[in-house]
């Protein structure tokens, strides 16, 4: 077994941030640098080791996960919080995702950031972004998953806005900011819960589970469920937030206002992922709460089918991408939903692969038409970028789920444990195959007007159509191969520890708890069923896009036409409430609170008079008020003589 410490996985972006800032801000004042190449294996080599510490330590790692206590860092008499680390089967496999696809991304950037004024602040951001991650998914405490919970939520806002020469990436940043506060309140509430009914202590994971497991063998169960509903539901709101379900899902399609590595890391790797995980993470108390359950299958079906079919009226590519992420995230939780936690991480993983290559691959094509970012512009890039074409057709095949490519065996996974998970099972899983048609429409209708047909932009921007450099094409091939193999380590043919196997520890128990009375269905027919819907969206595009002349596109990329309302659908609701809210305002501080300071005169007054009535009483003659001190005792006695001689 390998000596190495799980410190080393965050230390080495870590070290990569600081060392990056303070080059970033002592070359700030100059004209002279470190060149562009000495910066670019920086910003790699830190990913890169961190990847490899994972790897290493995934080889060696026992069946009952490592567990290291760094420090003590809270010590008070009512919390008391360790800084330690946690790795098992489930962070085993977030942080191979996440250091290795990040790894990639960051090689990828250095070719599209060539130029830009703040190349080393980007990498900067990046390191730091993926040390955040490290954190949220190494914790062994809800605590410490909250620290890089918020740190990862503090980078998205600097790199979305990390152009902030314009004022929408302003917007956007800001955007992204104040959404994902509003759900961070739950995640907060949700600890307060839970060390309401169980102390600090119960914030570590490993005294989580005790908890639970002590409640359950000891028939306590009735007493506190109505708290870890109420704990389950704020930390759900806190996911909907990070994970952009109903309704906090406005900030990620805007969130394409940074550059498109930023885009690809977000959607991929790191942020969108961390709601999963913490479902995932807290398996074995949202087991307990069936109806909490329930509420996360219907906002994530919801969610899934409202952004399919957003997703049809984008002319942005990576507008189309963005409400592909939100859908495709629907579907993970819709599978926790169902208690299938297993299957839910699998198409977070799977996702990883296909999502990055798309997005790096339309961050090629972006690069090569030199910012334009409008699908109406494009048109038979196939022949002019053809890497880039190919990388983006295999990843195309496996988030529409066709046979044999990653998504075909993680969706259809999903689906199965939808149809089987009870009463309401085939409602869910007719829902989800609908999404799935959508799914594969939009797709279609992306890699048709990107790279089929005639070029539908200028003649001179036409001669400047070029294949990306290499240090962009090999993480796109590398994200592809993994788009076509990702799937195939749930099966148990291939001679490896399967995923399956890899999550029983973790999630096992909680998942064998829930009992489903469903009929057992042969699998064949949800695959068969599967690649019909895949087959069905591809022949309506097709249909539909084929061979349709495209309109000339002006001005902004917005969606148009009666439509375009239900993209902005939950930004409206979200202004009605804005609105509300100034009303109530305006409402408190115009007449409540004038009514409140009448009140407070009023009372004053009253007082007052009452104060002056009584001192009008303290006169200077001590005979008058020795006479009205006698009077007052008189009154005193005959009032208790007349009430029954009670003294």
């Amino acid at each position: 077994m390998t000596n190495l410490p799980l410190w080393f996985i965050p230390l080495f972006p870590l070290i990569g941030t600081v060392l990056l800032g303070v080059i970033a801000v002592i070359s700030s004042g100059s004209k002279k640098g470190p060149s562009e190449g000495f910066i670019g294996a920086l910003a790699v080599l830190f990913p890169a080791l961190a990847f490899a510490s994972v790897v290493l330590l995934a080889l060696n790692m026992p069946a009952e996960g490592l567990r290291s206590t760094l420090c003590n860092w809270i010590d008070i008499p009512m919390l008391k919080v360790d800084i330690g680390f946690l790795f098992d089967g489930l962070s085993r496999i977030m942080l191979l995702f996440v250091t290795g696809i990040g790894t990639l991304i960051a090689l990828y950037s250095i070719g599209y950031m060539h130029g830009d004024r703040g190349f080393t602040r980007f990498f900067a951001y990046i390191n730091l972004f993926l040390f955040s991650m490290i954190v949220l998914v190494l914790s062994d405490s809800l605590l410490l998953t909250f620290l890089g919970w918020e740190g990862v939520g503090l980078c998205s806002y600097l790199l979305i806005g990390f152009w902030n020469h314009d004022v929408n990436n302003c917007k956007a940043a800001n955007k992204a900011f104040i959404v994902n506060r509003v759900g961070d309140i739950g995640f907060l509430l949700g600890m307060l819960v839970l060390c309401t009914i169980g102390g600090s202590a119960i914030l570590n994971y490993d005294s989580l589970a005790a908890f639970i497991q002590m409640i359950v063998s000891g028939g306590h169960v009735d007493i506190v469920i109505p708290f870890l509903s109420l704990a389950g539901l704020c930390f759900f709101i806190g996911c909907t937030g990070k994970s952009a379900q109903i309704p906090l899902l406005t900030w990620l399609p805007d969130a394409m206002a940074g550059p498109t590595p930023v885009s690809a890391l977000i959607h991929a790797a790191t942020m969108v992922t961390s709601g999963v995980y913490l479902l995932a993470r807290l398996c074995s108390m949202f087991v307990l709460i069936p109806d909490v359950l329930t509420i996360i299958t219907v906002v994530g079906m919801l969610t899934a089918f409202w952004a399919a079919v957003a997703g049809l009226f984008q002319n942005d590519i990576k507008k189309v991408l963005a409400y592909s992420t939100i859908s495709q995230l629907g579907y993970m939780f819709m599978a926790a939903g169902v208690a299938a936690f297993d299957a839910s991480i699998f198409h977070v993983f799977t996702h990883a692969f296909f999502k990055a290559a798309l997005f790096l691959g339309a961050g090629a094509v972006i690069h090569s038409l030199a910012g334009e970012q409008d699908m109406r512009k494009m048109g038979g890039l196939a022949k002019k970028v053809p890497v880039t074409a190919g990388v983006m057709l295999l990843a195309f095949a496996a988030i529409i789920g066709l046979p044999g490519f990653a998504g075909f065996w993680s969706k259809d996974l999903i689906l199965e444990k939808l149809y089987v998970s009870g009463p309401m099972g085939p409602f869910f899983y007719g829902v989800g195959l609908l999404t799935a048609v959508i799914t594969a429409v939009y797709m279609s209708r992306l890699i048709i007007l990107t790279f089929f047909g005639e070029y539908r932009g200028s003649k001179e921007s036409e001669k400047h159509i070029h294949e990306a450099p290499a240090c962009m094409l090999i993480p796109m091939v590398l994200l592809a191969a993994g788009a076509v193999g990702a799937g195939y380590l749930w099966a148990e043919s291939i001679g490896l520890t399967t995923f399956e196997q890899a999550l029983e520890p973790v999630v096992g128990a909680a998942q064998a708890s829930v009992i489903h009375a469903a009929a057992h269905v042969n699998p064949m027919v949800f695959a068969g069923l599967g690649t019909a819907a895949a087959l069905l969206g591809v022949a309506i595009a097709y249909v539909k896009f084929g061979k349709a002349r495209i309109p000339e596109a002006k001005g902004s990329s917005a969606p148009t036409g009666k439509m375009a309302t239900w993209t902005f659908l939950f930004d409206i609701i979200h202004g009605w409430f804005v609105a509300l809210t100034n009303i109530v305002a305006w409402i408190v501080d115009n007449c409540i609170d004038k009514l409140v300071q009448f009140v407070q005169w009023l009372i004053a007054g009253i007082v007052e008079i009452l104060g002056d009535g009584a001192a009008s009483f303290q006169v200077r003659k001590v005979r008058l008020q020795l006479a009205l001190s006698v009077a007052g005792v008189v009154a005193l006695v005959v009032v208790v003589l007349l009430t029954g001689g009670l003294i």
